[in-house]
């Protein structure tokens, strides 16, 4: 059939008016998802010039660094404590892994890209979470501004800028990938979702332990959609067994049981923490007064209480419209929280960014209580109000972050924001220990022991501070208000050994040594220092068995080699000697106490050119070494004399 030229023009204008109309919805459906994951990397794309802040991270990552950068070490990741001590009480496997590709990404141990993994990880999870609401039928608009009030809030400053939380970013994360992959399974049956979850649910397992009680919600979720209970269900159940039993199994051999939990576990724990449901609900709803290091606050829990008043009356008002739903989200929000709340630490009243993925449920809550009328058109009532509040509450995460981007900075802003954490007092004393600022290091551990006179940690830091300062008669008094306090304190005994080892109480000090060993039989530091206690008390053999074990454990310790060395020399047997000091200098080519050690023992059985050698290398680094100079004069005649 032959086309007039005018039709033909009618239906090509026609045909582009379609694909530019199909391409402009497409982008339109996009922009959302586009926006929710940019805006919040932006937000906290500054973090990316941050370091450390030395609250656990350091143990995690800076104390690890031989590990995570050795991808070999991947499957000692499942079967080890999430500080890689063996003797952790948290197990987070894929966590460690994300940190040894962060490592092997940037080359090195480069801390902007620990950050930016964490910042990252964000704008997928808002990306998913704009997902999974608008699988609720929740109008485009409202997901997105949702997601954007959710990942903009300052109460998860924590969660991004502090990079031990990457457990729970990435918990966060494949839950709801789960979630969305199980929705899809119920809705069409197809097994593929069915796989996807399983994976999604089982990775979110080896990312933080409070993925074990999913199933519950999974299983919950399942019967809101239907209330049926098919094969494919039953099969589900079975891949939730599967994955927790290899879990538990993996669990117990890096960790074991609680018994070796420092704290408070089960019932007790739980009741200690029942001000934690209120202060989450509190800080989420009202956003004030959040600290780094939060303490429990009479005001913030009376707000909660409020708080959860009006929660119930939202349901009752409103109870015909999802009850069922309504009840889950609860579920959600309360079972997500439990894990944290069975564990009390020590100085500790909780972390912020524990809230992360419960309060996702009191989300989901107030969106399905929202009247029908709002989103029977799609459009939201006042939406300046909510960009308002958004965009107050970016402000306030912003500046926020900023507290996280060194060691003192985020101590400063600790103490600052809540005066009531004996933690903060103390862990900064300890950096400014480590610096030598010891005047102002007592001054925080005293404030630390003001706020808590149970705070052993403070005792043990401000005694070894006296130490420093010569005061050891008042560090021997801190240790012991230490070791009063924890009967078990393993490093207050070993400080303690060394005070006395100073004010020459040798056969005090050995006893210190050993009860510290005696509690920690891998205290290797334990293990050296009594090895010096024996040698100033003449006992070479029982000094020899220290070190050898240090060596042991510690392949490359060259101190260890020269003090054993020294000790056989010491013992008269040269040959061991003059093997272990070899060892040591082959460790540390440029370690002068070793070759002093050696060329010693060299000159007793008489071997004049290894002397020689050794003394010249020695006064090569120290011209002015009086005893070498005499030592290199005696061979140097002895030769002419041969």
């Amino acid at each position: 059939m032959k086309v007039s030229s005018k039709n033909a023009k009618q239906r090509n204008t026609t045909k582009g008016s379609n694909i530019e109309s199909v391409s402009n919805k497409t982008l339109r459906s996009k922009f959302p998802i586009i926006i929710v994951f940019c805006l919040p990397v932006l937000l906290y794309l500054q973090t990316i010039n941050f370091g450390l802040t030395h609250f656990d991270d350091d143990r995690i990552i800076s104390n690890n660094l031989s590990f995570l950068s050795d991808f070999r070490n991947v499957g000692q990741a499942f079967i080890t404590d999430a500080f890689i001590e063996n003797k952790g009480t948290f197990y987070r496997p894929l966590q460690t892994i994300s940190y040894m590709v962060d490592v092997h990404l940037s080359g090195a141990n480069n801390n902007w890209m620990f950050h930016l993994t964490n910042i990252l990880l964000l704008g997928l999870i808002a990306s998913i979470l704009f997902l999974f609401i608008r699988m609720l039928n929740i109008p485009s608009k409202l997901a997105m501004l949702t997601t954007l009030f959710y990942c903009c809030h300052p109460l998860f400053v924590s969660s991004i800028a502090w990079i031990p939380a990457r457990g729970d970013l990435m918990l966060t994360l494949f839950t709801l990938l789960s979630f969305l992959f199980l929705y899809h399974f119920l809705n069409k049956g197809k097994f593929i979702f069915l796989f996807l979850h399983w994976i999604s649910f089982t990775i979110a397992l080896f990312c933080k332990e409070t993925a074990a009680l999913l199933p519950i919600l999974f299983i919950v979720f399942s019967f809101i959609n239907d209330r049926l209970i098919d094969k494919k269900r039953l099969f589900a159940i079975f891949l939730y067994i599967i994955s927790g039993l290899v879990w538990f199994w993996l669990r117990s051999k890096a960790i074991g049981d609680i018994a070796s939990l420092n704290g408070t576990f089960g019932f007790n724990a739980i009741i200690q923490n029942t001000p934690t449901i209120l202060e989450s609900l509190s800080k989420f709803l009202l956003p004030i007064s959040i600290a780094p290091i939060p303490s429990f606050s009479l005001l913030k829990e009376i707000i909660g209480f409020i708080i959860i008043i009006f929660l119930i009356i939202l349901f009752f008002k409103n109870k015909d419209r999802f009850p069922y739903q309504k009840l889950f989200y609860l579920l959600w929000f309360i079972l997500l929280l439990l894990p944290a709340m069975f564990y009390k630490q020590e100085f500790i009243d909780y972390l912020d960014h524990r809230f992360l993925l419960p309060l996702i449920g009191i989300i989901l809550f107030i969106l399905s209580s929202i009247p029908e009328n709002w989103l029977s058109n799609g459009t939201i009532k006042y939406p300046w109000i909510i960009v308002s509040i958004i965009l107050i509450m970016s402000s306030f995460t912003f500046i926020k972050t900023r507290s996280y981007s060194d060691p003192m900075n985020f101590y400063d802003a600790a103490i600052n924001q809540n005066r009531n954490s004996s933690l903060a007092y103390n862990n900064r004393g300890s950096l400014k220990l480590i610096e030598g600022n010891y005047s102002s290091a007592i001054n925080d551990f005293n404030e630390a022991i003001a706020v808590n006179p149970n705070h052993y940690f403070a005792y043990n830091n401000r005694g070894s501070t006296k130490a420093n300062l010569g005061n050891y008669d008042g560090a021997i008094s801190d240790f012991d208000a230490a070791i009063n306090l924890k009967k078990d304190y393993a490093e207050a005994f070993n400080n303690r050994g060394n005070a006395k080892i100073s004010k020459n109480n040798i056969s005090g000090a050995l006893d210190d040594f050993t009860n510290a060993i005696a509690i920690n039989p891998n205290y290797i530091k334990a293990y050296y220092d009594r090895g010096l206690a024996y040698l100033k008390a003449k006992k070479y053999t029982e000094s020899i068995e220290d070190f050898k074990l240090v060596t042991k454990r510690k392949p490359n310790d060259f101190e260890a080699y020269n003090n054993i060395g020294a000790a056989f020399g010491l013992l008269g047997n040269f040959p061991e000697a003059i093997h272990n000091l070899t060892k040591s200098i082959e460790v540390n080519p440029n370690y002068i106490d070793a070759y002093v050690n050696r060329a010693l023992a060299l000159y007793y059985i008489k071997d004049l050119q290894g002397t020689l050698h050794d003394c010249e290398f020695i006064l090569s680094v120290n011209p002015n070494d009086l005893r070498i100079l005499d030592l290199k004069t005696k061979v140097i005649q002895e030769l002419k004399i041969k």
